[in-house]
């Protein structure tokens, strides 16, 4: 009785897996050529297996794809300027601009997007909204344009873990591995220095160098990452522009720009002037090309920010920004700059 008993199990049992397995193949990639995946607003995708066609959400997902898996890129969110083609791959210079997928600027042209053949959207960064609201959108946006869309949450405290996980999901490991060993050894580098000092900083997007980058947002997490504290709260700050009487009250170490002309109203305007961060030379015009520095946009471009604000605020790290800048541009953008092409980027000629 035994025996039979045995056998039974034994024959029930291999039933069983033979049908685990049967039902396995569904999502096998050899089988049936697709995946899922589970993006960060919890949503089960289902994806091609071996991914080779990729349309960006915006410029943040443009970056980040373009330095994990340029040769998959099959358009970009806009059209590249003669500046940023010096630093962009060649064969990039031609493809289609789709536009941004999501957000208060969306202005996705879906025609163009469906005409690329896209497999795959990435859109990278902060959740918009709530995770359901965002979800309902993606999910609408791909039923409109026939096209998977995948959203992975990315900022400076995560980018390690974004790099290797797109590396996993698109068959660029080692690449992956790369960009994300290069991260690590910049935030260690920092993080050997910043604990001896927290430089004050403010940071200003216009040209009447008003308009303030808050503390805590996004936009202030490069220069935080960097162990600066920057000085304008959301309760100091009037829809983000700030008083010269409250800056003076602030006086930071050291002041940032993102336009040119900004930079000339600190550094010339009367009323600027005592400031000690204007006494002292510590303001400084931030480096844009092919992307900011610090912020526009919030991408992974801002890893070289780091090198260029931690030699900024560290000189006894000894950190050579001109030649991490070449290494930052060949690694990450397959871009060999010289020293001068270097020098012209950090506004050092």
């Amino acid at each position: 009785m035994k025996r039979i008993l045995f056998a039974l199990m034994f024959v029930l049992l291999s039933m069983a897996l033979t049908f685990a397995q049967s039902v396995g193949e569904i999502r096998n990639p050899e089988t049936f050529g697709t995946r899922v995946f589970i993006d960060d607003l919890g949503r089960e995708v289902e994806l091609p297996a071996n991914i080779t066609r990729i349309a960006p959400s915006g410029s943040n997902a443009q970056v980040i794809v373009l330095q994990v898996a340029p040769e998959k890129l099959v358009g970009l969110a806009s059209s590249l300027s003669a500046d940023e083609k010096t630093i962009y791959p060649s064969f990039t210079h031609s493809l289609p601009a789709f536009g941004t997928l999501y957000g208060k600027k969306a202005n996705l042209n879906k025609e163009t997007l469906i005409l690329a053949d896209p497999e795959l959207i990435i859109d990278v960064g902060d959740i918009k909204g709530s995770v359901e609201d965002m979800a309902k959108d993606l999910d609408t946006i791909s039923a409109e344009v026939g096209v998977p869309v995948i959203f992975i949450e990315a900022n400076m405290d995560n980018y390690p873990d974004v790099f290797r996980r797109l590396g996993r999901l698109l068959g660029c490991e080692d690449r992956a591995e790369k960009l994300a060993a290069y991260y690590d050894e910049v935030v260690e580098t920092i993080g050997k220095h910043s604990f001896v000092s927290k430089p004050t900083v403010y940071i200003t997007s216009s040209n009447d160098a008003l308009e303030a980058v808050i503390a805590g947002k996004s936009h202030a997490q490069c220069a935080e990452k960097a162990g600066a504290e920057v000085v304008v709260s959301s309760k100091l700050a009037q829809n983000g522009s700030i008083s010269l009487e409250t800056l003076y009250q602030l006086d930071p170490e050291y002041i940032f720009t993102y336009t040119e002309a900004g930079y000339k109203t600190v550094t010339t305007g009367s009323e600027w002037s005592t400031l000690r961060a204007v006494q002292n030379g510590d303001v400084y015009l931030v480096p844009s090309m092919p992307h900011g520095f610090i912020d526009n946009p919030v991408c992974s471009n801002r890893i070289v920010g780091l090198w260029y604000l931690a030699s900024i605020f560290y000189p006894e790290a000894g950190i050579d920004i001109v030649a991490r800048t070449r290494e930052f541009y060949s690694l990450f953008y397959g871009a060999d700059i010289t020293a001068e092409q270097a020098r012209g980027i950090l506004h050092l000629n």
